[in-house]
């Protein structure tokens, strides 16, 4: 698959910008990604509904909202606060991260192993029928030296990544990872990674940012 970022084609995962806010949109045949031919492990979890997010002010309130459930281990309450429906998810256990990484983060954990690695994959929809992913990635190493040196590296732009849940059927289905959203959290001797891409429609950029503000926070 080839991206395009600033007008120059970028091929996926490559010279991600990360954590400069926005998103890329992308449709992907009006569809959401994963579906039953997809990654296994998917459920549908209700998070019921709420009203239309109206204002950056009322968003913020909602973020904030969702990140204290999110702390609290409360994920469907998240997205509720968020006024989402996460219609599907998948989830991952590995003990090999370098396997599941590309770049070079690949190579530092070919240096340098992670104790394990856990992976999540929402889709969600918005009120308007939009519809967006977010991927978050719990990186356990064994020392907090190695969560300081990895997070530098993740950070930048370039450097590749950990793997979302079921990278290759994404790719196949055309979804991009552009780095944007894209937020990370050290956490002790562990490393939150959150980022999302747009799947169908036009999903309030502002609202997709605060997703994976939520997101990063859950424990």
């Amino acid at each position: 698959m080839v991206r395009t970022v600033n007008g120059t084609p970028r091929p996926f995962g490559d010279d991600r910008p990360k954590g400069k806010g926005g998103i890329t949109a992308l449709a992907v045949g009006g569809a959401l990604v994963i579906g039953a031919s997809g990654v296994g492990g998917l459920g549908g979890l209700s998070a019921g509904s709420g009203t239309a997010v109206e204002s950056l002010g009322s968003l913020s309130g909602r973020v904030k909202s969702g990140k204290e459930s999110a702390r609290k281990g409360r994920p469907d309450e998240a997205w509720r606060r968020m006024s989402l429906r996460s219609v599907k998810k998948a989830t991952d256990n590995a003990l090999d991260c370098a396997v599941n990484s590309y770049g070079q983060v690949r190579d530092f954990f070919s240096r340098t192993p992670c104790k394990s690695l856990d992976r999540a994959f929402f889709t969600f929809a918005d009120e308007q029928g939009n519809s967006f992913v977010v991927s978050v990635s719990w990186v356990t190493m064994y020392d907090r030296q190695a969560v300081d040196r990895l997070k530098v590296l993740a950070d930048k732009d370039g450097t590749g990544n950990v793997k979302p849940v079921g990278f290759d059927a994404l790719k196949s289905q055309g979804v991009r990872f552009t780095g944007e959203p894209y937020k990370s959290r050290d956490d002790g001797k562990r490393l939150v990674i959150a980022e999302a891409a747009t799947t169908s429609g036009d999903p309030d950029p502002a609202l997709v940012r605060g997703t994976v503000e939520v997101a990063v926070e859950l424990r």
